[in-house]
């Protein structure tokens, strides 16, 4: 069948119509997947260092090393997250917390003005070992 000649180009207007919106809603998808990651690897580290805080909390430094447990082996290892904890407060029986945070920026840069930069948080909270 044979194209009128006033078709000419109308797939490329619908195109150019459809094509950002397409586009949007791959790089919204793509940076909501690495903040939901982000968000559990945060998490995740929060939970190791409480661990390892909450099992050497009496040790000397060398073992005693929250935020190298909390960071050793994520992929955080290239964010700027900070670590907190207060390790120094505890005692059998008492709870200790670790909180990682990081300031997130977008990867595409698309989808800067008022979405991002993100701050995510994760916490966990562990006993202290006798």
């Amino acid at each position: 069948m044979r194209r009128q000649d006033g078709e000419r180009g109308a797939v490329a207007v619908e195109l150019a119509f459809v094509l950002p919106l397409l586009l949007l809603i791959l790089i919204g998808s793509i940076e909501y997947g690495r903040v939901f990651f982000i968000q559990n690897s945060l998490t995740h580290a929060a939970r190791e260092g409480a661990r390892n805080g909450a099992v050497h909390w009496n040790d000397p430094p060398p073992r005693l090393d929250v935020e190298g447990a909390a960071l050793r082996g994520t992929v955080l290892e290239d964010l700027p997250v900070v670590v907190e904890s207060d390790v120094d407060d505890c005692a059998p029986g008492d709870n200790i917390t670790v909180t990682t945070t990081v300031t997130l920026e977008s990867m595409s840069g698309f989808l800067g003005p008022g979405l991002f930069p993100i701050d995510l948080q994760g916490q966990a909270v562990m006993r202290c070992g006798g």
